[in-house]
This record gives C-alpha cells, sequence and structure tokens, in this order.
C-alpha cells in the first residue's frame, strides 16, 4: 500500500457532517476532473474507493438520480474505469447554482476551505512518506483549476509552487509545516501525528549526526594541528636544538610533545595561559621553523 493510498483511506472513512463542506468536498473533486457538461455531470475515474465517494456525497448532497457504470481499459495495463454521472433532469439547475456558494465564500469560509481542498486531494493529490521526502503534489487537467488552488494556497501563506509535469499541471509544497498544515486541512489527523512525529524524530537523527560530525571535525581539527605542532618542534630541535628558543617557547614546546593530542586550550589550562597566548606562541615557533626552512 502507498503512502498516498495509506492517508486516502483515512478520508475515505471518515464522515463529514456539514453540508456545506460536503458540497464544497464534491466540487473539488469535480472541478479538478473537468466533470461539469451542458446536460450532465460526468466524472472518470480509475479509483473504486473515489467513485463510491462521489456516489455518497451525491446521496447526501441531492435526490438527483445517480448513476456509476464500470468499464475495462486496456491503456497502461487492463484495469477498470469507473464513470459516474448525473444526466440533465428536474432540480439539475439547482443543484448546479448551489456550488455558487463555494466560489463566491470559498476565501472566506474555513469549512469550504477544508472541503474544497479535500476533494482535490482525494482527486488529484499525492502525498510521500516524510521518511524519504516532505513533498506534496497536486497534479491538475486545468490551469484555471491549478491557479484556483494556488492562489487559495498562498492567500493561507503557504509556500507553494506551480510548474507544468507530464502535460499536467503541478501544485507542490515542498515545507514539512505546510503540509502538516494541509493534512489538518482535509481531516487527516491520525497520519497527521505520525507524520509529526516522523518529522521529529528525523530533526533529532539530523540534529544528533551534525553534533557528532561537529565534535569529529573539531577532534580531527585539534589531531592535525598538534601533529602540526610536533613536526615543526622536532625539525627545530634537529636543526638548532629546543635550549635555543626562550624559556617560554621552550616551554610550550616540550608540552606540545608530551600532549601532541591537546587542543590549544587544554594546553593553555596546563600553564594558566589563555587560547590566545597558546597559540601567539606557536606562531612564534612557527615563524622560527620557517626561517630555518628558508635558510636551509
Amino acid at each position: 500500500m502507498s503512502y498516498t493510498f495509506r492517508i486516502k483511506d483515512e478520508i475515505f472513512s471518515k464522515e463529514i457532517d456539514s453540508y456545506d463542506e460536503n458540497l464544497a468536498e464534491i466540487y473539488g473533486i469535480l472541478y479538478s476532473k473537468n466533470a461539469f457538461y451542458e446536460k450532465k455531470i460526468e466524472i472518470t475515474l480509475e479509483n473504486y474507493p473515489l467513485s463510491q465517494r462521489v456516489v455518497e456525497l451525491f446521496k447526501k448532497l441531492t435526490d438527483l438520480k445517480t448513476f456509476i457504470k464500470y468499464s475495462i481499459s486496456k491503456k497502461l495495463g487492463e484495469h477498470r474505469v469507473y464513470v459516474v454521472t448525473i444526466p440533465y433532469q428536474m432540480g439539475y439547475n439547482k443543484f448546479l447554482d448551489s456550488f455558487r456558494l463555494i466560489e463566491e465564500q470559498l476565501d472566506q469560509r474555513e469549512d469550504l476551505y477544508n472541503g474544497f481542498l479535500r476533494g482535490l486531494f482525494l482527486a488529484c493529490g499525492y502525498i510521500k512518506d516524510p521518511e524519504k521526502e516532505y513533498a506534496i503534489d497536486f497534479f491538475i487537467d486545468s490551469e484555471v483549476v491549478a491557479d484556483k488552488l494556488y492562489l487559495l494556497l498562498k492567500s493561507r501563506d503557504k509556500r507553494c509552487f506551480k510548474t507544468t509535469k507530464r502535460n499536467k499541471f503541478l501544485i507542490y509544497l515542498r515545507n514539512s509545516e505546510d503540509i502538516m498544515d494541509v493534512l489538518v486541512a482535509v481531516g487527516i489527523l491520525k497520519e497527521f501525528f505520525k507524520y509529526e512525529e516522523t518529522i521529529m524524530m528525523k530533526e533529532i537523527k539530523n540534529k544528533t549526526i551534525r553534533e557528532i560530525n561537529w565534535e569529529v571535525a573539531n577532534e580531527t581539527k585539534t589531531l592535525n594541528t598538534g601533529r602540526k605542532h610536533v613536526l615543526m618542534i622536532e625539525y627545530i630541535d634537529r636543526e638548532i636544538g629546543l635550549s635555543s628558543l626562550t624559556p617560554v617557547l621552550q616551554e610550550m614546546a616540550m608540552l606540545r610533545l608530551q600532549n601532541p593530542e591537546f587542543s590549544l586550550h587544554e594546553l593553555g589550562n596546563l600553564i594558566n595561559l589563555s587560547k590566545s597566548g597558546v597559540r601567539n606562541r606557536f606562531r612564534r615557533i612557527e615563524k622560527i621553523y620557517n626561517d630555518l626552512k628558508e635558510e636551509k
């Protein structure tokens, strides 16, 4: 079972009591699939649970006769295609007029926004497992619908983007907080908490890895610095002897030879000297080393 299917399965098992929210949901499904015709509403679906959802919503919202039929499609492999139709009949125009409420108040009412977004997600939405990537996509046939969704999400300060892919208009989000907001809006609470927990665990894991990498990098840097100091000191000792150094530099050289793995701060603690003081003495040692190299 794909992650998207698991998410949508929670919606399919969810009952919404609000007439207006159900109306907004069916409108989102039909609108995204260009299902409105002059003398009928007809939507073709390849997903049986979604076709059942459409039929159930029609039954809740109207007494108009609704028909569902299926056929076998051999395009991209043999599978069933479901066609849900409301033909022109008495009361048809009145039912169409009810969708004007959605258009007029979609931007102002949270229940209509939630229902409309749920319908679009069921019809053309895909979400990736947060273990792999933070991503939610809406592949939409109509640019008008795509623009509608884009502006709707933008009006709620969601960081969404629009492009085209596979001959469809794609509206997508890649920010985990925005994706979780969408999950809450469409009513996916059970999976929302799992999604949130996954994000938290990933952040803890990534933070731990960063801290470990930082510590390893610092340790490596310290060891490399210590190794460099030891090589310089040994060279000076071979060429002119450490006794030729000033007492403070000789003391620092001996401390480094005895503690090659110590950081500058740790060396300073041994003689009550600041880190900058230790660094300054090693600069003087390095200058002596470089001068000897140049002379040779």
